[in-house]
């Protein structure tokens, strides 16, 4: 027959007969179980020679009767000459003929070719019902390198996905417990039993108080005390997100969903929190279509991406804070009045440091020996700058008062730091609004909006220009967010070089 001809099955006297292109298979008759493996070893012999794997087939006596020609290549021999030699003729230390006698394989085998080469083989026995009548060696890899590179490879991917994941966990992960609020005050032992009780149910709960009072610091507590403590802790200031971006940081988009978006889509912040807690800081900044689509969330515990065209069921803890006066903005329209209701299932009030005065000491104390790089380890405050502080109205909070303790670890040499200096250091550390009869002429005809907004503009353009207008190091000096030094350049007209 032909090689060229196609397969064909025909019947016989003597069985069953398929024909192959150059080879005849008899099943049973006329063929000895060695001359039906040679057969079946010609038939698959195209196939064999074209796949990336070295393969020699050999028969009970261990002699080669096919070998392809990765094979080939990797030991340079001939292939024609190869066949009917024994397998030890290339591999002196083979372990084929164990294999023909325990029938068992051998998979992932350390294989010498030579001095300078090793291989990964697998030794596959060829059975015909109980009996081995050949072995089957193969090897995946040119060089035993290319295992070792491919493993190198592998590993360092490996330590690439848990550098990330070490970092993204940092993202949505808690720091601070109950203990690590500072105090004896008896309304900031109040705030700390009712964060604690509440934090055991699944409430929301709505964190109340004055901008710099640590209410984040409880918001992490609260998740810390819980039991979704093992879940993700996920934090968004609404102030700081552009209005126009705040949807799609929490809801997240679906690819194409806007111009701009990416071309993967983005998980939203919510979904983020599956099986954790989201934290929804300055929640009274939080414009009036999202807060209907927060209350909807609440009730479903479902979302929809923007752009999306199915939910996605989210499990996740409410904690949010706000500085402001809810009711005063409930009465004004700014916010909802049943998301309100639907917050505040449990309300948590956090004392201004003001009201707290017994607590300043410790927390000077606290602040300085928690100085980086222990500028203020060993150090401590005279009695009279203790009593000097213990007075200070704090309008800055406990915030303001940690920047103060760091001012004084870093420009004061002093072992006992003295009054005058804490008070010089405040000084130079307070937003004093000018004398009104020292306005500068440019202020004197404008209303109280337009010159803190003028005032605005020059001070973001002189820290646009001292970072050079790198966005990230001029939002870090003026102390917000990159996406709402953003927002603001937008709103001053302020360019890039000006």
């Amino acid at each position: 027959m032909a090689k060229a001809e196609t397969l064909r099955t025909c019947m016989k006297d003597d069985g069953l007969c398929l024909r192959l292109p150059g080879v005849s298979l008899r099943r049973r008759g006329g063929h000895q179980p060695g001359e039906e493996l040679e057969d079946l070893v010609e038939a698959l012999r195209l196939v064999m020679d074209n796949v990336y794997s070295g393969i020699i087939v050999c028969n009970k006596d261990s002699k080669i009767l096919y070998m392809n020609r990765f094979y080939a290549d990797l030991l340079k021999a001939d292939r024609e000459q190869a066949i009917g030699k024994h397998i030890k003729e290339f591999f002196p230390e083979s372990r084929l003929p164990e294999v023909l006698m325990s029938g068992e394989m051998e998979i992932g085998q350390k294989c010498s070719l030579r001095a300078d080469i090793a291989l990964l083989v697998n030794r596959i026995p060829i059975k015909r019902g109980s009996e081995t009548i050949g072995v089957i060696l193969q090897t995946i890899f040119k060089d035993y390198t290319e295992i070792n590179e491919l493993m190198a490879r592998l590993n360092l991917l490996e330590r690439e996905v848990k550098f990330y994941k070490r970092g993204l966990d940092s993202m949505l992960s808690a720091t601070f417990t109950l203990d690590s609020i500072v105090g004896k005050n008896r309304r900031l032992l109040e705030a700390k039993r009712m964060a604690e009780k509440y934090a055991k149910t699944d409430a929301a709960v709505l964190i109340v108080g004055a901008t710099g009072t640590g209410k984040e610091l409880f918001a992490q507590a609260v998740h810390k005390a819980s039991g979704r403590k093992a879940g993700p802790f996920v934090c968004v200031n609404c102030a700081a997100i552009p209005k126009d971006l705040l949807e799609s940081e929490l809801f997240g988009y679906e690819t194409g969903a806007f111009t701009g978006a990416r071309q993967r889509g983005k998980t939203g912040r919510i979904e983020l929190a599956h099986k954790g807690t989201l934290f929804l800081d300055e929640i009274g900044d939080l414009p009036q279509g999202a807060q209907s689509k927060i209350l909807r969330v609440l009730e479903t515990k479902k979302i929809e991406r923007l752009g999306g065209l199915r939910s996605v069921e989210v499990d996740f803890r409410l904690v949010a804070a706000t500085n402001k006066d809810l009711g005063a903005g409930i009465a004004a329209g700014r916010f909802r009045e049943d998301l309100y209701f639907r917050l505040a299932v449990v309300l948590v009030r956090v004392p201004a440091l003001r009201d707290r005065r017994e607590d300043v000491p410790e927390l000077c104390r606290r602040f300085l020996a928690q100085r980086p790089g222990g500028n203020g380890e060993g150090r401590e405050l005279s009695a009279a700058a203790l009593r000097f502080l213990s007075g200070h109205d704090w309008p800055g909070n406990v915030r303001e008062l940690r920047n103060l303790m760091e001012r004084v670890s870093v420009l004061s040499d002093e072992r006992e730091i003295s009054e005058e200096t804490v008070r010089r250091l405040l000084g130079a550390g307070e937003r004093v609004l000018p004398d009104p009869g020292l306005l500068p002429e440019e202020y004197g005809g404008l209303k109280l909006l337009e010159a803190k907004e003028r005032f605005e503009r020059k001070y973001l353009v002189q820290k646009l220009r001292e970072s050079e207008y790198t966005i990230t190091k001029a939002a870090q000096a003026a102390g917000i967010y990159p996406s709402a030094l953003h927002a603001k350049m937008k709103k001053f007209g302020i360019e890039s070089g000006e």
